[in-house]
């Protein structure tokens, strides 16, 4: 059964200190698959909390929200962004996300995106390599390649790698964002997957 779109309501986390608004799914057919879903987004969110010193430091503050990236043809990709702040010059924003079949439950990895051996840790970072030097971004150290477990969400018919704030540019500019379309990729997506469910 086709989901278009899915219902997402807003929570909100507010203590002292803490103002995070965060997704939750409403609606799904499968209220098994509704309650693993939302409680992954809520790991995900609580996880970042806690890495951003929450709990370890009393003086860190932490502002988050969020955004739907896809929501359609039973996908749904998000991102959430928080800001913490503990003295200095200045916060540090940390951003994740999270790639979801509401239909079957499942949360991909990137290279559940593609076919089984397609080579796409080299085809993607060719495309980044070009990107890089068309925008010519200014590395803090050369760019080695994306990670196994890299960050990424789909947003419509793109694939968006994305990096850490230091982990590939300075701070000033921002998180580095590398947006492929999936007409790029067409060859070595999977067909049955996020990005192949796009194609047509």
């Amino acid at each position: 059964m086709s989901i278009l779109p899915v219902e997402i309501r807003t929570r909100h986390l507010l203590q002292p200190k803490l103002d995070v608004y965060y997704p939750q799914l409403a609606g799904l057919v499968d209220h098994t698959i509704e309650e693993k879903l939302n409680e992954r987004i809520y790991q995900q969110v609580q996880t970042m909390i806690t890495k951003q010193g929450f709990y370890d430091y009393p003086a860190t503050e932490i502002t988050g929200g969020y955004e739907v990236k896809t929501n359609e043809r039973n996908i749904v990709s998000l991102t959430n962004l928080h800001y913490s702040y503990s003295g200095g010059a200045h916060g540090l924003s940390t951003l994740r996300s999270l790639t979801m079949d509401v239909q079957t439950g499942k949360v991909y990895k990137l290279k559940e995106l593609f076919k089984p051996d397609a080579p796409y840790i080299k085809r993607l970072n060719k495309i980044i390599e070009a990107q890089i030097k068309d925008r010519d971004l200014p590395l803090l150290s050369p760019f080695k390649g994306i990670a196994p477990n890299q960050y990424f969400y789909q947003a419509d018919r793109a694939l968006i790698i994305y990096f850490q704030l230091y982990d590939l540019a300075p701070y000033a500019f921002g998180f580095p964002f590398f947006v492929i379309s999936v007409y790029e990729i067409e060859d070595i997506v999977d067909q049955e997957g996020p990005l192949g469910r796009m194609l047509y």
